[in-house]
């Protein structure tokens, strides 16, 4: 500012002075703050996603390592349990006539095989058949060696006479009822195995022990 006075220039008041103007904020740092806040947030999230879905992964393959090896155990136990040694008829006939209780029984025939299960022995490899002379006694012991088809009708057979014989000792032989509901019947590998008495399972063990 000049002096009317003396024409000199004089300093400005601090009224006088002009104000410097403020640098505007920039409105872009909130913004790309707030995008680096979000992708900080995402990318955790994300990596935490991907940790669970892996883990169920893990999870997921374990079990079903576990249900397959579980699987593979049961299939080869019933395989274990149907399957049978072969051996000569000659050692299960040897080791069945010494077993518990068959010395009060007599071996039977080819007739009397069909007599008590209606079918004949024809095309078996190797089969013994005891039983009572006795009709109140129902102990008896089949055992047969043969091929498949004849295995199931060996059975129906078997299966038919426990039928027939509870059809007559039910209601009034105890006994005789009680030892034909607990009979033995069952197949294994190419051998059948039959037995009915108070002895059938002294004579199911002799058995397995021949074939296991």
């Amino acid at each position: 500012m000049i002096d009317r006075n003396t024409g000199a220039r004089r300093p400005a008041t601090a009224a006088q002075r002009p104000v410097p103007r403020t640098a505007q904020p920039q409105r872009t740092a909130p913004r790309t703050a707030q995008r680096t806040a979000a992708r900080t947030v995402q990318r955790p999230a994300a990596r935490g996603q991907a940790g669970l879905a892996a883990a169920r992964d893990r999870r997921y393959g374990i079990v079903k390592w576990a249900l397959l090896a579980a699987l593979l155990a049961y299939t080869f136990l019933v395989a274990r349990a149907n399957s049978a040694r072969d051996v000569d008829f000659s050692v299960i006939s040897s080791r069945m006539a010494a077993a518990p209780g068959i010395d009060v029984l007599e071996p039977l025939d080819e007739n009397a095989f069909q007599d008590r299960f209606g079918i004949t022995p024809e095309g078996c490899e190797g089969w013994l058949l005891y039983g009572a002379e006795e009709i109140m006694n129902v102990s008896e012991l089949m055992i047969a060696k043969t091929d498949d088809a004849a295995l199931d009708r060996l059975e129906d057979a078997a299966q038919g006479r426990v039928d027939a014989q509870l059809a007559v000792f039910r209601g009034y032989g105890v006994e005789q009822t009680a030892h034909l509901e607990s009979a033995r019947l069952f197949t294994r590998g190419s051998y059948i195995f039959y037995a009915v008495g108070e002895n059938a399972d002294a004579w199911e063990d002799a058995f397995l022990s021949c074939v296991r």
